[in-house]
């Protein structure tokens, strides 16, 4: 799983974050800003929408489009279709992964999927949750409000000075990473907007931006936009019956084995 482009689920730079924020062991006071917003989004027991992701590096430009299909709990179906085809379902007990023209597909049963695959499948899509977690169990600062973003936190990762930003409407508007607290080296940062309402205190934003800065001075940025979203409505189960999707294909279950000959 290590190759970027065997990707499927939020592959591209925002996979990155869990690299720069690395895992967290602190305990956060109760109920802090990442929390909070984390708990919102818990709300959503159902997604379904197509996402248009394009990244940019240097001279290359990718863009990929899927349609989603979310259920909680374990449930997912994400079907890429450009700019190749792949599918991956998850029916609460087994996930599957086939890209088409591969000889053989990956499908493990999802208590013994490795710990990236499970975040990647247990990520809410369409929503900032999947940098928000890892904000979550950190120790919290206040930090000076602005008129454009009145409520401001401050995380200190093993590896970043991390600010979560919210609008005045209290959505999560803003994620940026520094080098150090001292905020002087940007390395990164997510800005979300054109929001959806779900509820009272849950916003899915519809369109994402994210910036990496590499070293050498260049950057890598990407586009997320979230179209024909759904949240909290029904969705046939027969999308999550993997038999339905993956005909005549071999399953292995260590990913490397499906590209060996």
């Amino acid at each position: 799983m290590n190759d970027p482009k065997h990707y499927s689920i939020n592959i591209g730079i925002i996979a990155l974050t869990t690299i720069i924020l690395g895992s967290s062991s602190s305990k956060a006071a109760e109920q802090s800003l990442a929390m909070r917003l984390c708990m919102a989004y818990e709300s959503i027991e159902t997604i379904s929408c197509q996402i248009r992701k394009t990244t940019e590096a240097g001279n290359t430009s990718v863009t990929m489009l899927s349609r989603v299909f979310y259920k909680k709990p374990d449930h997912i179906h994400v079907e890429n279709v450009a700019p190749s085809k792949r599918r991956i379902i998850a029916d609460g007990k087994k996930l599957y992964y086939h890209e088409e023209k591969v000889a053989r597909g990956f499908s493990k049963n999802i208590n013994e999927l490795e710990p990236q695959w499970l975040a990647h499948l247990r990520n809410i899509p369409g929503t900032p949750i999947e940098n928000l977690i890892k904000l979550k169990d950190l120790p919290e600062t206040k930090m000076e409000a602005t008129k454009e973003f009145p409520e401001r936190r401050s995380y200190q990762s093993a590896k970043v000075f991390v600010v979560l930003s919210c609008d005045t409407q209290g959505r999560p508007a803003k994620i940026e990473f520094f080098k150090a607290a001292d905020m002087k080296q940007k390395t990164g940062e997510f800005t979300y907007s054109s929001f959806s309402r779900v509820s009272d205190n849950c916003w899915i934003p519809c369109l994402h931006k994210a910036v990496m800065m590499l070293p050498g001075g260049e950057t890598a940025s990407e586009t997320r936009r979230i179209d024909n979203l759904e949240v909290n409505k029904p969705i046939a189960g027969n999308m999550f019956d993997a038999d339905l999707f993956f005909k005549n294909v071999e399953f292995v279950s260590e990913f490397k084995d499906t590209y060996d000959k």
